[in-house]
């Protein structure tokens, strides 16, 4: 984080050193994957065939749309709720999971999973899931660490990342 975006949102716990560059990175990983596998290898097509534009369109536009939701809606919560420096932000998107910026992402490039019909994207997307699984788990020990108990029962209450899911 650079000092003015650091001084700007100071209310913020922090996040882990390899969160910018660990989605960069698999973001490539998982475009170059899902290209290859549809345009150049054709894997997933030998091994499982094809699935209707009629199903993967609509699926892909239903988790497209609630990913996008996630995590628009959750980063102009966040950083407005900061602005105004009242801690755990319990709100809106957060009321429903503890790191829906990161849920957001997840269901995003599942839509694109859906949309490719790709096992080896598939593949790398539980890596992704894996990866995010790993940095909020490191955000949480930073805000236990700033907040304590009243972050623990927020733990308690809603859930890391699927919503209704306790």
């Amino acid at each position: 984080m650079n000092s003015t975006h650091s001084q700007k949102h100071h209310n913020l716990a922090g996040e882990h050193a390899l969160t910018d560059i660990g989605q960069l990175i698999l973001f490539l990983v998982f475009v170059s994957v899902i290209l290859l596998d549809i345009f150049i290898f054709k894997f997933s097509k030998q091994v499982i065939g094809t699935l209707t534009w009629i199903i993967t369109v609509p699926l892909f536009l239903l988790f497209f749309t609630i990913g996008s939701y996630f995590i628009f809606t959750s980063h102009r919560t966040i950083f407005k709720k900061n602005e105004e420096g009242k801690g755990i932000v319990t709100s809106g998107v957060f009321n429903l999971v503890r790191h829906p910026m990161y849920f957001g992402s997840i269901l995003l490039f599942f839509s694109f999973v859906i949309l490719g019909y790709s096992i080896l994207a598939f593949l790398v997307w539980l890596v992704i899931g894996f990866f995010y699984y790993f940095i909020s788990r490191y955000e949480e020990k930073l805000l236990i660490k700033k907040f304590g108990d009243k972050y623990r029962e927020y733990q308690k209450r809603i859930p890391m990342f699927i919503p209704f899911l306790k």
